[in-house]
């Protein structure tokens, strides 16, 4: 079963929950050293999800992904 969390992520509609989704390409900041900055993509709604600790969720965005990150994601879509 999934978790607290899992289950407010996977029910959010339903509780009236919003999810805004924030991206990032990697962690760390090679010019600072420190974390890397998180882009916003927009308001999300659930699809499915499978496993458990780890959960992996497929999210819908309400919009498109702007144009000019659409390159980078382009990468991580696999399958």
């Amino acid at each position: 079963m999934e978790s607290p969390t899992g289950q407010r992520y996977i029910h959010h509609q339903e509780q009236g929950s919003n999810i805004l989704l924030f991206v990032r390409e990697f962690k760390k900041d090679n010019l600072t050293g420190g974390a890397a900055a998180y882009t916003y993509l927009g308001w999300a709604n659930y699809v499915s999800h499978e496993g458990e600790k780890p959960i992996n969720i497929v999210w819908k965005l309400e919009q498109p992904i702007p144009a000019k990150f659409l390159k980078k994601t382009n990468k991580l879509a696999v399958g």
